[in-house]
């Protein structure tokens, strides 16, 4: 028997050559070929996740001695990823003269293509469970068998070895853009989110939120908000934003009043926000810019006011929440005294350099190192920040932590694109796609809604978007969607399949935090989130959502759409002056939708409908006032 704990010091010597290794190549200190680069990465990485983590996934939550079997498939899988990954990382130049397709695929290649393959999968399973796994799976299953499929659904017959080929040999498949932008761009800001977390400047993102909403009815739900768009920002993942942030808020809120599932839905849904929110976009934006060839300034332009309405729409419920049950602001024995959080504002200066350095026109890698080294320079002016050897491990064991399954997540992506690619698997899901949107736009979208939510279900957000955007985003493309517009549709619905039952991940980890049902705590996520599903189908029709158009048009859906984001609450949460009526939620809902997208008509109707809800509530009110004052006066 042995105790996987006791693997720790090496597991922290693998995660600091990781980051040394990723560090030199991002600065240039090191020049090496990207399929060298990422051939290391992920050789590093897999060792890392065999070491770390249990073949028995139930054991993550309770830790205990495995057998020496178990230690030694788990070595033997290290061995293969080791060796796999540098027959790349040695043989790169000879790779690179091979033809492709044209070459022999030598014995050697292809058993090191199958290894790999299956530590890949081996891999995402112990990480993230099947989900993704039998979607490789099935994908692999289509490459091989595929030919056999009529008309648009098969392709030409694929001889093995040049289905490993592909996946093993060239960069379309586990060494494609993916696994790329998991060795530079994400990495480095996963690195600037452990920095500013292990030093604790990320806590000012809290304690000013607190400070704002401290008045505020429900103050720790709205501080919840605020925060956590903020931190999961820069964080990168949704579920470690709301392991990150939750502890704090979530007991907050169930202090307060807040029902237990109701608070762990509200850090859900503010935590997968962050994904949403520009400038960072949890390092979306950064991937997105580099597959569409749009601007990073255009794409934050566009992602604004969306997301903006997300977290109205959620600020609204909350609000009506606390006011339906009569909930207070925070405590103020748990805030901070003002002046020392004023004292404390210069943490978010790591943040204002990155956002101002990419504004600039400079890299992104460029930008990502500058915020980290002013993080580390600031954190030298306090003591509460104050790096020393503990914590300077503590940011590389949290970034290799962090990485882990988005690394592992990338790579088993790319084999999805590799037969993408190879089989033209997208070309004929885009002409299926194509007709049914010939038939209907709205049945189109709808269908390409689930199909995003489906294979986005059980990964974390930025792979999620990648798989998406390999077969969803062409399509809309294809049925006359702007380029841009088509690329935010899908990454809503990949980030919001976090939150949608009943594979909700990111609401199972506020239920666990709020002790509260997981089903349950999904679902109100999922009416929590709505805005989510709704804000793409209005700009896909209406591109002024995404700023895009002239200005009265602009400022014209910005105004009703904030109000259409407060209806649509309104009839969510049932509440607005007072408790609304079954007839007052469909005219809310109506309305909401109605006012949401741009159009002299619909605002009109919308306009109508709101009044007509503030006309009954009035009146229901002021009889209820009447009833109640003619009560006492009898008493």
């Amino acid at each position: 028997m042995f105790d996987r704990k006791k693997l720790r010091p090496i597991i922290l010597v693998l995660a600091t050559l990781l980051c040394i290794f990723q560090l030199s190549t991002s600065l240039g200190i090191v020049i090496l070929d990207p399929m060298v680069i990422r051939s290391v990465h992920v050789g590093l990485i897999f060792s890392i996740i065999f070491l770390w983590r249990s073949p028995n996934r139930s054991l993550k939550k309770n830790p205990r001695p495995e057998s020496l079997a178990v230690l030694f498939m788990d070595i033997l899988l290290i061995a293969v990823t080791v060796v796999s990954c540098g027959y790349i990382a040695l043989f790169e130049p000879e790779l690179a003269e091979r033809m492709p397709q044209i070459d022999e695929v030598s014995t050697l290649q292809v058993v090191l293509g199958c290894g790999l393959v299956v530590c890949i999968l081996e891999a995402v399973r112990r990480l993230s469970g099947w989900a993704l796994v039998l979607v490789a799976l099935a994908a692999l299953a289509y490459a091989f068998l595929g030919h056999l499929l009529p008309g648009n659904f098969g392709h030409l017959y694929l001889e093995a070895d040049r289905i490993i080929e592909s996946l093993y040999l060239l960069s379309d498949g586990i060494w494609g853009s993916s696994i790329g932008a998991s060795s530079s761009i994400i990495f480095l800001f996963i690195l600037f989110g452990a920095i500013l977390d292990k030093t604790n400047m990320a806590s000012v993102f809290l304690e000013l939120a607190c400070l704002i909403t401290r008045r505020a009815k429900g103050g720790p739900a709205k501080a919840a908000i605020f925060g956590s768009a903020l931190f999961g920002s820069v964080s990168g993942s949704a579920q470690a934003n709301v392991y990150a942030t939750g502890i704090f808020t979530i007991p907050l809120m169930k202090k307060v009043g807040y029902r237990p599932h109701f608070a762990g839905a509200v850090e859900a849904v503010a935590s997968s926000g962050g994904l949403i929110m520009p400038p960072v976009m949890g390092s979306i934006a950064f991937v997105m810019a580099e597959y569409t060839s749009v601007s990073y300034l255009e794409i934050c332009k566009a992602a604004l006011l969306p997301a903006l309405l997300y977290y109205g729409s959620l600020f609204m419920m909350i609000h009506f929440e606390a006011c339906r049950y009569g909930l207070g602001g925070t405590p103020q024995d748990l805030i901070p005294p003002k002046k020392e959080i004023l004292r404390k504002l210069y943490y978010l200066a790591p943040l204002a350099i990155l956002i101002a350095t990419m504004v600039s026109g400079r890299s992104v890698i460029f930008s990502a190192i500058s915020g980290s080294v002013s993080a580390i320079i600031l954190s030298c002016f306090s003591k509460e920040t104050r790096l020393n050897f503990s914590r300077v491990m503590a940011i590389l064991e949290s970034t290799a932590a962090n990485i882990l399954m988005i690394a592992a997540c990338c790579a088993c992506v790319g084999i999805v694109i590799g037969v993408v690619t190879m089989t033209g698997f997208g070309f004929g899901f885009v002409s299926i796609m194509g007709n049914i949107a010939k038939v209907n736009m709205t049945l189109f979208l709808l269908v390409l809604m689930l199909t995003c939510i489906i294979f986005g279900m059980g990964l974390p957000s930025l792979p999620a978007y990648i798989l998406v955007a390999t077969f969803g985003a062409p399509a809309l493309v294809q049925a006359g969607i702007p380029l841009l517009s088509a690329h935010l549709f899908v990454m809503y619905f990949a980030i919001t399949s976090g939150l949608t039952p009943p594979v909700c991940l990111v609401a199972y980890a506020g239920a666990a935090i709020a002790d509260a049902n997981p089903m349950k705590t999904g679902f109100t996520a999922f009416r929590l989130a709505i805005a989510a599903y709704i804000v793409p189908y209005i700009f896909i029709f209406e591109p002024a959502l995404l700023l895009m158009g002239d200005t009265l048009t602009v400022i014209q859906a910005i105004c009703t759409a904030v109000a259409g984001v407060v209806c649509i609450a309104s009839s969510m949460q049932a509440w607005l002056l007072i408790e609304s009526n079954k007839l007052e939620q469909v005219i809310a809902l109506a309305a909401g939708l109605s006012l949401l997208y741009p159009g002299a008509v619909s605002d009109l109707a919308g306009i109508v409908g709101v009044i007509i809800i503030l006309v009954s509530q009035l009146v229901r009110r002021r009889r209820t006032s009447g009833h109640a004052g003619g009560a006492a006066a009898g008493i």
